[in-house]
């Protein structure tokens, strides 16, 4: 099953909108961006295999385990991402709560303990 990707992001009067744009697509290449009321970005994406391999790349993965594993809920995963650390296409979990804003992240999935699997597992 094909994941169901949320993504909002809080954009400042200080950002250029067009780089919080392109923090997403540095993460999420297929998202599908709208803006909301004129702060706020909204997109959907189908594909989080760039995700995946920033996460190998970065050696982060155990992190990530961690990080997604405590973000699971009965719809499937809601974490955060720094926006600034996207911007130069590295992933970055925050709690929320960055002095600049974060990315809202929020995948709908029925089996998330086996989409938090093959994000962080190893190809043999």
């Amino acid at each position: 099953m094909i994941p169901d990707i949320d993504i909002t992001v809080i954009v400042h009067p200080t950002e250029p909108k067009g780089k919080v744009e392109g923090a997403i697509l540095n993460l999420f290449p297929d998202a599908e961006m709208t803006c909301e009321e004129g702060s706020e970005i909204r997109a959907k994406a189908k594909e989080l295999e760039t995700f995946k391999t920033l996460l190998k790349d970065q050696r982060i993965r155990d992190t990530a385990r961690t990080v997604l594993g405590n973000s699971m809920n009965p719809e499937g995963l809601r974490f955060h991402l720094n926006k600034q650390a996207a911007f130069v296409g590295k992933v970055n979990f925050t709690e929320g709560d960055s002095l600049l804003g974060d990315i809202e992240i929020s995948i709908k999935t029925e089996d998330a303990e086996g989409l938090i699997l093959s994000l962080v597992e190893e190809e043999l």
